[in-house]
């Protein structure tokens, strides 16, 4: 077990108990004292805090990427049936906020009259405020989304509020809205960014603008099922309006590769030896363009092979065989033991026959990429074809360079890689709305939140599994059903509220899950259509 010193921001005024399931090394002392680091040292702790919190083992593996269906668990498959780990569910919410409030120390150190010519020593202040507050948003809007009402307005005020009230989703979204629609037209390109520290864009003001406004429109089109959906009509049809035009405005933080900055997925599977992900048949189904005949789901892209399956998975014995997704702990385990499954663990030391290249020790997770960009054109444009296929383009090339780059792929591996995205473009369904959805699913392989909230928001892909559907057949030939341990008949729609919020702040979280409609997973968000 370790010990969480208290922190000194806002509503963390409390001392806790980190379980022994996870490393969170935050360090010891007060990291916003301007007086003790700069400004570029925080953006940089701040930024790798995020992707260590959020891509990792725990609330990645055992969260996004399980309700994604991109992985089952092999061993205790509890979470895949959405039994989640309260002691997880405390240390995500708080090491966000705590992550997000290193940015708004950022955004105060350059505003406060005291003491912004020294945070200028990092880079101009109007523009370090506006990549702090675009990273802010980012973040603020996942945990929005998983939650539903949060603290947002009191939430970074410091000791003044240590007990902030939740603002409804509505409202968090207005502000989320106004404030990086404000920081994205104050950057003066010109002026540079952080002349250190910036690990996303090394101080690249003209990327960080692409990323803000990329982001604003994602933002909007979340909205999409609500009254607010003009404003992603709004916003791409702005004057002079840039977002992400290539894979090289890719908003993403590459690890070093070296302990202690290694990718979180890597440490997980290696430096703590934790081998209980596989690959889930939902997915590797959908690349292998095979129908789902337990449940008679036609696969959208039947008969095409994806050349992304070899990316995202291994084979054994040269076949590509996902876990079934949702079995008891039992059936798993027996599954498991006629070892049809990859398995993500090979010898004592990564290697790329054995692992995929997400974990690999360098791999950068993905903030925001240009394929985005290039779906919610698609979407926006009434399904349009040139977007709907841009966004294939680029995820598919994204993944070959990326292996490129980390699994150093010969020349016949790329030319025999291009050949079948060729083959599978010539091939390629026209644009629908489930076509379109479901390439955006396959894109998103990595950013695993953005997959499960747009499921919530659309359905796509309808080839996800749903409780009471078969999972897998038994060995007298019944079927087994995909059985979750929680009262739901759908894939989560929320997360519920920390179980340390009814005690540090019970009054306001109380009020916050009478507001939402009930503190359950089945409880669906302002932005999640009706009829989904």
């Amino acid at each position: 077990m370790k010990t969480f010193i208290k922190l000194t921001l806002g509503i963390f005024l409390v001392l806790f108990i980190i379980g022994c399931t996870k490393n969170f090394d935050k360090i010891n002392t007060n990291p916003n004292n301007p007086g003790e680091v700069t400004t570029a040292s925080i953006f940089t702790a701040a930024q790798k805090g995020l992707c260590d919190d959020i891509y990792d083992e725990w609330w990645g593996g055992r969260q996004s990427m399980l309700y994604a269906q991109y992985w089952c668990q092999r061993n205790y498959p509890s979470e895949d049936r959405f039994a989640i780990r309260q002691n997880i569910n405390n240390q995500y919410w708080r090491l966000i906020y705590h992550d997000v409030m290193n940015l708004q120390e950022i955004i105060n150190l350059n505003t406060n009259a005291d003491t912004k010519a020294k945070a200028g020593a990092s880079g101009d202040n109007t523009n370090q405020i506006a990549c702090a507050t675009i990273l802010k948003i980012w973040a603020m809007q996942m945990m929005a989304d998983t939650y539903g009402n949060i603290p947002y307005s009191e939430a970074f005020k410091g000791s003044v509020t240590p007990t902030p009230k939740y603002d409804n989703l509505p409202t968090i979204y207005a502000a989320l809205q106004n404030e990086l629609t404000t920081a994205v037209k104050s950057i003066v390109v010109d002026n540079g960014g952080f002349n250190s520290g910036d690990v996303i864009f090394g101080g690249d003001m003209s990327l960080w603008k692409k990323f803000g406004n990329s982001l604003r429109l994602r933002i909007a089109m979340r909205m999409s099922g609500t009254d607010a959906y003009a404003s992603a009509h709004a916003i791409a049809g702005e004057e002079g309006v840039e977002f992400m035009t290539s894979n090289g405005d890719n908003a993403k933080f590459p690890y070093i590769g070296q302990t202690p900055n290694n990718s979180p997925l890597y440490d997980a599977f290696w430096t703590s030896a934790r081998n209980d992900f596989t690959t889930c048949k939902t997915l590797v189904n959908l690349l292998k363009g095979v129908d789902d005949t337990l449940n008679k789901k036609v696969n959208p892209f039947k008969g095409l092979t994806d050349p992304r399956l070899r990316i995202y998975s291994r084979p054994r014995g040269g076949k590509y065989i996902g876990m079934p997704y949702g079995m008891s702990e039992g059936a798993t385990q027996q599954y498991w033991g006629k070892k049809l499954c990859p398995s993500f663990y090979g010898p004592a030391a990564y290697t790329t026959t054995y692992a995929p290249v997400i974990l690999n020790a360098s791999f950068a997770p993905v903030y925001m990429e240009y394929a985005e960009v290039e779906f919610m054109l698609s979407e926006l444009n009434n399904w349009d074809q040139s977007h709907y296929e841009a966004g294939i383009t680029a995820s598919m090339e994204h993944w070959r360079d990326v292996c490129i780059q980390l699994e150093g792929w010969t020349p016949d591996a790329i030319a025999t890689y291009n050949a079948d995205m060729g083959v599978y473009m010539a091939a390629l369904p026209a644009a629908t709305k489930e076509n379109v959805m479901t390439q955006k699913y396959l894109a998103f392989f990595n950013q695993a939140y953005q997959a499960w909230f747009e499921y919530n928001r659309t359905g796509q892909p309808a080839f996800l599994l749903k409780p009471g559907e078969v999972s897998s057949v038994a060995s007298d030939g019944s079927d087994i059903l995909f059985t979750p341990l929680i009262t739901i008949n759908t894939i989560p729609y929320r997360m519920t509220y920390p179980q340390q919020e009814f005690t540090v702040n019970a009054a306001n979280v109380q009020a916050a899950a009478t507001a939402v409609g009930g503190d359950a997973m089945s409880t669906k968000l302002w932005w999640q259509p009706v009829g989904k």
